[in-house]
């Protein structure tokens, strides 16, 4: 009989404020706690890991739309916005601008 395929588990790398990070940390997953102005080289230091990234929205205001559409779009490793623990903070509608860009919505 043949083996079953077991994927490790991929744990996420989250980047946000100490707060929030507090909270994932106790959920069991690495966090970077990021200041402004170290928002790109801490997203570019996860993305280089290869595993997937979480990025609070009002962090996520730091990064240029275009860079951040990129790397969602990229989707290797995969990257979502998510609000901040206080629930401030709402992802940039991303597929909307893409959408807009590409001329398939107005």
């Amino acid at each position: 009989m043949d083996q079953p395929i077991v994927s490790p588990i991929v744990i996420p790398i989250v980047i946000s404020d100490r707060v929030t990070a507090a909270g994932f940390r106790l959920a069991g997953l690495e966090t970077l706690v990021t200041e402004p102005g170290q928002v790109r080289e801490q997203l570019r230091q996860a993305l280089r890991t290869g595993r997937p990234v979480l990025l609070t929205a009002d962090l996520a205001e730091q990064v240029p739309a275009e860079e951040l559409a990129r790397v969602i779009r990229r989707a290797r490793p995969p990257l979502a916005v998510i609000p901040d623990v206080s629930g401030h903070g709402h992802a940039p509608d991303l597929a909307g601008k893409v959408r807009r860009a590409l001329g398939v919505e107005t």
